[in-house]
């Protein structure tokens, strides 16, 4: 492999990397997101069931 095939591939790795763990940043994000409107409905109903 040629130094600037390397090169190339290096920075085509790096890029990848940056991407999949940008990926698993954002599937995080959701995932908190989900369980707060969850837990937001979940208290609505206990709050209008009491009243």
């Amino acid at each position: 492999m040629t130094e600037e095939l390397e090169a190339e591939l290096a920075e085509l790795q790096k890029v990848a990397e940056w991407k999949q763990q940008k990926k698993a940043k954002s599937a995080k994000y959701r995932q908190g997101l989900r369980a707060a409107v969850d837990r937001v409905v979940v208290l609505e109903e206990l709050a209008g069931r009491g009243s």
